[in-house]
């Protein structure tokens, strides 16, 4: 189906996504067959199957556990996975490390052009021989002088004056720092598309379970009214067989659902921090309302003034100019000032003051090409950055437009679905009223069964294929931490 098409396309587009939560399977086949599901998949989590003992997990379908494991059922809205996914997922843990190492990094630079003030004391302990040293024993000097000794006290400062590679260095840094808080920002976004995409899969698997519970039900109804007739004579056999097999291939389909459940939940413990041995019930249902009335323009709009990825890579590419103009800058004087201040004794009671200053000017004459390189370096990767920029416009416009689309299509989706539900529903009835009085036979009320079973489920999976759609949307404008209680969810 193409919801399903369109969700694994997401989890292989982000950057960092590496398995898919196992909400979305293939459909099975509503006849009186299924197929014997995959107990391993060693391609999950990596794109390379031939690679599953070296494989690395996506850190966003990842977590640490925060949430002690609580006695009994949890109950757990989607603001509370959304909520426990913000503090716990690894993926935002990452980029909330990788800003701090940008800020070491910028202080680091800053430190550089910062006066340093360093404290000395020291004691010296001094023999001499003159003769080795000075010649001094031809001069009418003692052979050797000492032992003696003095004490030192001082302050030392070292200071770079003048430096303008450094400083746009620091520029630079200051830059990348901010570009990495816009990628955390937008880490945000990805973890609540991540919880809520998980969250909204359990509650479909919820509802096939029930559904398939009903169908079961009405499964051993007809077997036990067709164990019946055929008990009396009124129908043959096969009629009988026919309806044991219906019923028994319901049965499976519900052992398989119920599985497919607990998996999706599994998977929504590991997003959000929850102890995989947590039990717990989801307290907010999915729903079919359709999506704020919009436009593509305000959309564009939004998307151009929340997107964090956009503002990221803007940062970026002012950052790598700063990198060019800093290697450049490399060709230019710079002045470094050392200055001492202390004193010094053969005691601490007799000690003597003395100071030194120095500035020095460097000028590089000849570099042998160091610098020549470096320039060529920087300035490849601001090239690199301002297509990666360009890209990502591009990019930007596209998931917009995408998520657009498929929110409308997944909208008349519904509404055809819930049609095709009705009309399933009234003609399962009309094919119970006329086997009940004889006007046709098993297969008819069968067929009705599966045509009932086959609308309830593409009812369920339109619901569930609107909801994710929607969670697309307001991932492509950057707004799913704000309004994701707007478009998912109770209203």
């Amino acid at each position: 189906m193409k919801f399903q098409r369109d969700f694994l396309s997401f989890f292989l587009v982000l950057p960092l996504m590496g398995s898919v939560p196992t909400c979305v399977v293939a459909q099975a086949s509503r006849e009186n067959t299924i197929s014997t599901p995959r107990p391993l998949d060693p391609s999950t989590n990596s794109t390379n199957p031939s690679t599953a003992a070296t494989q690395a997990q996506n850190p966003f379908l990842g977590s640490i556990t925060i949430a002690p494991l609580q006695p009994g059922v949890r109950m757990l809205s989607l603001n509370d996975a959304v909520q426990l996914a913000l503090r716990a997922n690894l993926g935002l843990i990452d980029a909330t490390q990788a800003t701090s190492a940008a800020r070491a990094e910028r202080m680091r630079t800053l430190s550089e052009l910062l006066p340093h003030l360093n404290a000395m004391a020291t004691e010296h302990y001094v023999e001499t021989e003159t003769d080795a040293a000075t010649g001094g024993g031809k001069a009418g000097l003692h052979h050797i002088i000492g032992p003696y000794n003095y004490e030192s006290l001082g302050l030392e400062l070292r200071e770079n004056a003048f430096d303008m590679c450094t400083l746009h260095r620091l520029r630079g840094a200051k830059i990348e720092d901010d570009a990495l808080r816009a990628s955390s920002l937008d880490s945000r976004n990805i973890v609540v598309l991540a919880a809520a995409s998980a969250y909204i899969a359990i509650d479909a698997s919820q509802s096939r379970v029930r559904t398939d519970e009903a169908e079961l039900e009405s499964a051993k109804a007809v077997e036990k009214l067709m164990k019946d007739r055929v008990e009396r004579g009124v129908s043959p056999r096969i009629e009988w067989i026919r309806a044991q097999v219906a019923e028994r291939t319901a049965q499976q389909r519900l052992d398989l659902a119920k599985v497919q459940m607990q998996k999706d939940k599994y998977a929504l413990t590991r997003v959000i921090g929850l102890s995989i041995d947590q039990e717990f019930d989801l307290t907010t249902p999915l729903n079919d309302d359709a999506a704020p009335e919009t436009n593509l323009d305000e959309l564009m709009e939004k998307a151009r003034t929340n997107r964090n990825d956009l503002k990221a890579a803007e940062q970026l590419k002012l950052a790598a100019v700063e990198s060019v103009k800093a290697e450049q800058a490399r060709r230019l004087p710079s002045m470094n000032i050392d200055a001492q201040y202390g004193a010094a004794g053969i005691t601490s009671a007799h000690l003597y003051s003395n100071f030194n200053v120095s500035g020095t000017l460097r000028v590089p004459l000849f570099t042998s090409g160091e610098i020549a390189a470096e320039v060529h370096r920087a300035k490849s990767t601001e090239v690199r950055r301002n297509a990666e920029y360009q890209d990502l416009e591009n990019r930007v416009r596209y998931d917009v437009r995408s998520a657009y689309l498929d929110v409308q299509s997944a909208e008349r989706s519904v509404s055809v679905a819930s049609q095709n539900l009705d009309l399933a529903k009234e003609g399962m009835k009309e094919a119970k009223d006329r086997f009940d009085v004889g006007v046709s036979n098993f297969v008819d009320l069968l067929e009705g069964q599966q045509e009932l079973a086959e609308a309830e489920d593409n009812y369920i999976s339109s619901v569930y294929a609107h909801n994710l759609a929607k969670l697309m949307l307001i991932h492509a404008t950057g707004t799913a931490e704000k309004e994701i209680s707007l478009y998912v969810g109770e209203k």
